[in-house]
Order: structure tokens, then sequence, then C-alpha cells
């Protein structure tokens, strides 16, 4: 009877994710109201780790289990760390297989690490030009941006020797033959990943040679009206601009130089890729959806959800003993997150019925785990049950830590600092009463 008690009270407590779910979708709460709610969430959970779960585990073992305090604090400790690298791992495999759109910070991180490594390939053949090398590597992002790619069949004539300098271009597949017409020579032969034609839209020259296509070849164009732009919009960017062609730019470089120097460019031009449009990001929600496995999702939810409910039925004894601090924490914390994520999963063209079916599964599982974790745990040696409380309790902060926190901050300021607080005094004033 005990552990069908227990279940009941995680069924109770989790299905604020069918709850938040269903304000996601239909109510479309603003991110900063979210973001409150979250961290109010935050702060109740976090008292509720604290006291309900690492101080009480460390009291049980020291009256129960009669151990030294620093033996019981390693034990608590011990398990916390243990929970906590669990689901760091679980994550990081779930994630690959695309578990990340559970949660709206993890989606915009897949999709910023997407970006970056779309983008390094780019940069790649950017660092070999040192005139682009010359560019601040922070404004590479919208440099890029303004890259669109284009082909051309065998012989085609890219520009000739005079023609006013109207793009430049990296080539990524075939050969371009650089020739000077009026010697009827041959200049160089560049092949993938040599950059051409930037001298003439940096300078504002005439074409000092003519660009013939020595076989297929597929290219990335900016124009020069795009890079006009971006020096428009940027004064750092202009201001080096300035610089180059004031200097001409043509300087001897040792080779071993010039090729630390384009990996020290490149790297950091990666690291400056962070601003995702909300084009770009729904583009690469959508195509992320698609190649997601639906379990992976699941079981990235079940990771986020199942060692709440691990704890509420190991805990239960009875309705009158149980105390309510840790579920009314839990049931607080899964509103805003159930709400940030079906708003993501929709982005994803998720259907409402598959929403709702996962957390509708996700409150089902979790019953299940707090009916099995009073079965099993609530008759366990004060031992036992300490240590699986703590490695619950280390996934859930490791998860609150990595997820809910940077997400609550990131929409709502500092204000969620103050949410936080009042979250964790008024999970306290439940823990006193």
């Amino acid at each position: 009877m005990e552990s069908f008690n227990a279940s009941i009270v995680a069924l109770i407590t989790m299905v604020s994710l069918i709850i938040g779910a269903f304000l996601g979708i239909y109510t479309k709460p603003t991110e900063k109201t979210n973001a409150i709610i979250m961290a109010f969430g935050v702060g109740a959970l976090i008292q509720a780790l604290s006291l309900e779960l690492a101080f009480e585990g460390a009291e049980r073992l020291l009256h129960e289990a009669h151990l030294l305090p620093i033996t019981a604090w390693s034990w608590v400790a011990g398990g916390f760390l243990i929970g906590g690298l669990m689901y760091y791992f679980g994550n990081s495999i779930l994630e690959k297989k695309g578990a990340a759109l559970r949660h709206k910070a993890t989606t915009k991180k897949f999709v910023v690490e997407k970006k970056k490594e779309s983008f390094s390939r780019i940069l790649k053949l950017l660092s070999k030009s040192e005139v682009i090398r010359s560019l601040p590597a922070e404004e590479m992002e919208e440099f890029i941006d303004h890259l669109h790619e284009v082909k051309f069949t065998k012989d085609h004539i890219i520009f000739n020797k005079g023609d006013e300098g109207g793009s430049l271009y990296i080539i990524e597949e075939g050969e371009i033959v650089i020739s000077n017409p009026t010697d009827n020579i041959i200049l160089s032969t560049l092949k993938k990943g040599n950059i051409f034609g930037e001298m003439a839209i940096v300078k504002g020259e005439p074409r000092s040679a003519t660009a013939i296509a020595g076989t297929e070849v597929a290219l990335l164009e900016m124009s020069k009206n795009n890079f006009d732009h971006i020096l428009h919009k940027s004064n750092i960017l202009r201001s080096a601009v300035d610089k180059l062609i004031s200097e001409r730019l043509i300087r001897n470089i040792k080779q071993a130089e010039s090729v630390n120097e384009q990996k020290e460019w490149e790297k950091k031009a990666v690291g400056h890729i962070s601003k995702i449009s909300n084009a770009y990001s729904n583009a690469m929600i959508v195509s992320h959806a698609k190649q997601a496995a639906p379990y992976a999702i699941f079981l990235g939810a079940m990771l986020d959800g199942i060692p709440e409910s691990v704890v509420i039925g190991a805990g239960f004894r009875s309705f009158s003993s149980f105390s309510f601090t840790f579920a009314i924490a839990v049931f607080l914390a899964n509103l805003p997150e159930a709400m940030a994520s079906s708003i993501t999963m929709k982005k994803a063209n998720f259907s409402n019925k598959k929403i709702f079916g996962l957390w509708g599964f996700l409150v089902f599982a979790g019953s299940i785990s707090a009916y099995f974790g009073n079965l099993f745990l609530s008759n366990a040696s004060p031992v036992v049950i300490t240590t699986a409380e703590a490695i619950a309790g280390g996934g859930i902060l490791a998860m609150v830590a990595s997820v809910m926190m940077p997400e609550a901050f990131e929409h709502g300021g500092p204000s969620v600092g103050i949410a936080t607080i009042v979250g964790f005094l008024t999970a306290f004033l439940f823990s006193i009463i």
C-alpha cells in the first residue's frame, strides 16, 4: 500500500509536466515570465536538495548508522558526485542521438555547435587568404552569413582583366586558371581552398587578371555590395580594411608563420560564433528533429525526471509523515521546464499529440519509478537509502545547473536572482512548517 501511495504522490507531482506543456502550447508565455517561474522552481529545488536530501541523509547516517561526521559527509558527497557524473555522461550520449530537443537551452547549444561545425569549414578556407585573415576574427560570423554558393562549368569566365571588382571567391571544388590575356600567359592554377578576387573589392581597383574555370567548379561568392554593407555596419572591420589598403597588404611572411597565423585566426573566429538568427535556428531545429530518434528524446526526459520520482518513493512512509517540500519543489520546477520544452518541440514540427504523449509517458514512468523506489528502498539500510537518494540528488543538481539556471538567466536577466531566493525561502518555509 505504501508503494502505491508513493506512486500517487509522484503522479501528482509530475502532472505539472502536462500542465506546463498545455500552457506552453496554448498560452505562449513570454520568455521572461517563464524564466522567472523557472528561477523560482530552481530555488525551491536547491533548498530541497540541500536540506531534504543532503542534510537529512547525513543526519540519518549519523544517528541511525552511527557513522562519524566525516564518513557520513563522504557517503553523501560521493553519491552526489556519482549522480552528477551519471547525468553528465548519459546526457552527452543521448543528446548526440537527438535528445537535445527536450530542453530549450540544450537546443540552442546544439544549434550553435552545428553552426560552428558548418562555419569552421569555411573559416579554414578563408584563413588561407592574408587579406581575409587580417580582418577582425570577431567580425567573421556576419561575413560568412553573406557568402553564397555558385557553380560554373569548365571554361566559364568568372571575370576578365580590367573588369570592376564585383565579388570575391573561395574555391570549394575544382580548379580556377588565372591568366594575363595581354601577354597570353597563365599566371597560376588555383585549387580547393584558394581565394581569389579579394584584392579588387578591398582596394576598389579593376581586376588585374582573368579568371576561368579550369574544371567544373563550386565557389563561395561574396558580392562587393554585401562586403560594403558589412563595412558600413562595422567600424572595426572598416578600420581594419583601411589599414590593409594603406599598407597595400603585400608582405613577405615565412610559411611556418603563415600556417600558425591561419590556425590562430580560424580558432579565434570560430570562438566568436554565437549569434543565431531565428530563421537559421528554426531550420536547424526542424532538421535535427527529422534525424532525432524519438526514443532518445524520451530517454533524455526520463534522465531528467526519474531521479526525482525515485527520491519521492524512497522517502515515502505514510501521508502523515511524508515531507512534501521536495515534491512541491519538483512540481514547481517541472512546470516552466515543460512550458519551454514544448515550445521548442512545436518549432520542430512535433504534433500536439506527440508532445503530450511524451510528457504523459514520462508522468507514467515517474509514477512507476516511485512505486519501485519505495518497494526496494523504503526498508533498506540507512546507508543504502542515503546513497540512493544522494545519487539521484546529484543527477537532479547537475540538470538544474546545466539546463535550468543558464536558461533562466538568459531570458530573465538579474531579476531571476530574486526569484531564485524567493523560491528557496518558500521551500524553506514548507520545511519548517
